[in-house]
C-alpha cells in the first residue's frame, strides 16, 4: 500500500473547515516553497503540509477550559445552593421555597438558554476561525509557520533591487526571525512534556533551542552590513529547520554544522519581549475590569490603588502560565523594580 494522504491533500469539499485550514497551508507553503526554488534550498513541501493537516480533534481538547470552567460552576452551585434552602440561609433567594438548580444559577424566571445559545455560538464561531487561521495542528508543528514566514520574507528581501524597499524587507526579515525564538523554546517543551517530561531530556532539547535561536540570530545580525548573504543564510536556516520539525527530529532542528558553540541570546532582549507580552495582556484586562467596576459605581478612590495591585498580580498569573513560576517569579521582580525607588533586581 502507498503512503496515506495528508488530510491538507484530501478534497476540499469532504469537509468545510478542512476547506478553510487547507486554503490556510497553501498560502504559506506555496510562497514558500517558490522561495526555496529560487534560493536553491532542498524544501520537502509534501512533508511540511503533512505536518500541517487538518487535526479535528486539536479545537475540542482546547475547549477543556471551558468544560473545567463550567463543571466547577455546576459544582459550586451543588455545595452552596442548601444554604438557600433553609429559613435565614446566607444565599438565601426565596424564602418561600427552595430555587431549582437552573433559578440558583441564572436567577428566577430566567432562561437558560439565554445564556448557553450565545456560548455555544461562540465556541462554533471560533471553531471556524481557528480553521481558517490553520490552528488546529498538532502543537509540536506550530513553529513551521514563523519559519515559512522567515523562508519567503528572505528571498523577496533578495529579490528586491534596492532603495528604502530593500530597507523595510531588511528591517520585516529581522523581526521575523526575532520572533522564531519563543516558538522553538516553546515546541522544545512541549516535546520534553509529550515524551515523558523527564529532566534530561528537557535540559537538552532546551539547550538545543537555544542554541538554533543563536544561529538564527546571529545570522539576522548580518543584515546591517551584507543583507544579501544574511537573507539568503536565514532562508537556509529557515528551510533547514523547518524540515527537521515537520520529521519531528526535535533533537536535530539543525546539523552541528551550522550551530554555534553556545547560546548568546541577550537575556535582557529575552525578558523585555516576555515582560512586554504579559504587561500587555495586563494592562487591557485590567482595563477592562476598571471600566466594568466603574460603570456599577465603584468610586475611583479605590479604583486606581486597586489597578496598580491587580495589573502586577495579572502580569505574574500569565507569566507564570506561560513559563512557569520560577521565571514568572524572576521577571515579575524586575517589573517590580520600576514601582521601587531602587535599582532592578
Amino acid at each position: 500500500m502507498g503512503e496515506p494522504v495528508s488530510e491538507t491533500n484530501l478534497p476540499a469539499w469532504r469537509h468545510p473547515l478542512l476547506r478553510l485550514h487547507h486554503r490556510w497551508v497553501e498560502k504559506h507553503v506555496v510562497p514558500a516553497e517558490k522561495a526555496a526554488a529560487e534560493l536553491g534550498i532542498d524544501f520537502n513541501a509534501s512533508a511540511i503540509r503533512k505536518a500541517l493537516g487538518y487535526e479535528r480533534w486539536t479545537y475540542l481538547r482546547r475547549l477543556r477550559g471551558f468544560a473545567i470552567f463550567f463543571a466547577a460552576l455546576a459544582l459550586f452551585a451543588v455545595v452552596t445552593r442548601p444554604a438557600t434552602c433553609r429559613p435565614g440561609g446566607l444565599l438565601t433567594t426565596d424564602g418561600a421555597r427552595c430555587p431549582t438548580y437552573t433559578e440558583y444559577l441564572f436567577g428566577p424566571n430566567a432562561d437558560p438558554w439565554v445564556s448557553i445559545t450565545p456560548t455555544l455560538g461562540l465556541i462554533v464561531l471560533f471553531w471556524i476561525v481557528s480553521a481558517w487561521r490553520g490552528e488546529n495542528i498538532p502543537r509540536l508543528y506550530k513553529p513551521l509557520y514563523p519559519l515559512l514566514a522567515v523562508l519567503t520574507v528572505s528571498a523577496d528581501l533578495i529579490a528586491v533591487d534596492g532603495g528604502r524597499y530593500r530597507y523595510t524587507k531588511a528591517t520585516r526579515l529581522s523581526a521575523k526571525a526575532a520572533e522564531l525564538g519563543l516558538p522553538l523554546r516553546t515546541v522544545a517543551r512541549n516535546a520534553a512534556s509529550d515524551f515523558g517530561n523527564r529532566g534530561g531530556l528537557r535540559k537538552a532539547l532546551l539547550r538545543h533551542a537555544e542554541l538554533v535561536e543563536t544561529a538564527v540570530m546571529q545570522a539576522a545580525d548580518g543584515l546591517v552590513q551584507d543583507r544579501a548573504t544574511s537573507a539568503r543564510k536565514l532562508g537556509t536556516l529557515a528551510g533547514l529547520i523547518a524540515g527537521s520539525i515537520a520529521a519531528d527530529r526535535f533533537t536535530q532542528m539543525l546539523p552541528p554544522t551550522e550551530l554555534p558553540e553556545e547560546a548568546a541570546i541577550e537575556p535582557d532582549r529575552l525578558d523585555g519581549r516576555r515582560l512586554a507580552k504579559a504587561c500587555l495582556w495586563s494592562g487591557l484586562i485590567v482595563t477592562a475590569f476598571a471600566l466594568l467596576l466603574a460603570g456599577l459605581g465603584a468610586p475611583a478612590e479605590l479604583l486606581v490603588p486597586l489597578a496598580v495591585v491587580a495589573f502586577v498580580v495579572t502580569a505574574y498569573v500569565l507569566l507564570g502560565l506561560w513559563y512557569g513560576l520560577g521565571e514568572a517569579t524572576r521577571l515579575t521582580r524586575s517589573l517590580m523594580s520600576f514601582f521601587s525607588a531602587g535599582p532592578p533586581l
